[in-house]
């Protein structure tokens, strides 16, 4: 398959490193330093499932070198794709897909509104990755999860195509559903409650179950969340407070998410398309959220200056 990776950090660089491993005509489009490693020393991945070393790759800067591909993997998080938007449209032929990596639940109709519904597939990632270095990326854990999904839950040629590629990769642990809608929801239950929590308190996890006050906060989180999911028509699990709590305590004592991490380095971060979303959302359907609505609203001021919408020291 053709394949171009928009953005080539951590997730974007693995799954595609991976799928050119696997013989994919994978070109990736990056900028920067990383663009320069790339063409210069290729892509290096360090992973506990074996080290590879991708040299030459295709990187380009400009996709207009790359035209219409079978599959475009935007490798960027949800604020960082309304830029990235018209570079995407010239990869976009008509029977590209655009599989979506991006937490939250809206990345496909940022997507789909720009360049067309009928192109954009959802999926949802699970790996632990970090780029350490321009075209350095360590991955660590077991094989990456790759769940994909028709948004109207329907078993296209398209989406089994992209299966079988994935379910075929080194590396990579495909899964196909019929309700990707759901599955994206019971994700952002995990991710936003963590996040949101630990983003306010700069505890990690081990500390936030420990603590009577910050279960709760997790817990009344969750809590809001999936009544969210519900009332956009995407029930959760009865047990999903449960699994939630379940998940968390298997994860290290110390462990923090990718959104705490960003609004601890004051960082721009994913703030809006997590939390901000179920706010949004909450308020749309009358759903009681006032846990999620105070934490959006204590995150709000630094990300604001993350974004250089605020200025102030203290």
């Amino acid at each position: 398959m053709r394949i171009a990776v928009y953005g080539t950090g951590a997730v974007g660089g693995y799954y595609g490193g991976r799928l050119a491993q696997a013989g994919h005509d994978v070109t990736f489009i990056a900028r920067g330093e990383n663009l320069r490693a790339l063409q210069t020393n290729g892509l290096r991945i360090d992973s506990t499932l074996g080290d590879f070393h991708l040299n030459p790759v295709k990187a380009v800067s400009d996709p207009a070198e790359i035209g219409g591909v079978d599959v475009v993997i935007p490798g960027v998080k949800t604020w960082q794709l309304p830029p990235i938007l018209p570079g995407m449209a010239k990869l976009v032929g008509p029977e590209t897909i655009i599989v979506t990596v991006q937490n939250g639940v809206d990345s496909h109709l940022v997507i789909g509104e720009a360049l067309g519904h009928e192109h954009v597939i959802a999926g949802i990632t699970r790996l632990f990755s970090t780029l350490v270095e321009p075209g350095h990326i360590v991955h660590g854990g077991g094989a990456a999860q790759f769940l994909i999904g028709e948004l109207d839950g329907s078993l296209t040629p398209r989406v089994q195509r992209f299966y079988e590629t994935l379910k075929a990769t080194h590396g990579i642990t495909a899964e196909l559903t019929t309700d990707i809608q759901t599955e994206l929801w019971a994700k952002l239950v995990m991710i936003t409650s963590f996040g949101g929590v630990g983003s306010v308190t700069r505890a990690p996890i081990g500390v936030l179950l420990s603590v009577p006050q910050t279960r709760a906060l997790l817990e009344g989180s969750i809590r809001e969340i999936a009544a969210v999911a519900a009332s956009q028509g995407h029930p959760l699990a009865a047990d999903v407070l449960e699994k939630s709590l379940a998940f968390f305590k298997g994860q290290p004592y110390l462990g923090t998410s990718s959104l705490q991490r960003d609004v601890m380095a004051g960082k721009r971060s994913e703030l809006d398309s997590l939390i901000g979303t179920v706010v949004r959302l909450a308020h749309e359907k009358n759903v009681p959220a006032p846990v999620n609505e105070t934490i959006y609203a204590a995150l709000l001021p630094t990300e604001l200056k993350a974004r250089g919408e605020l200025e102030f020291t203290i």
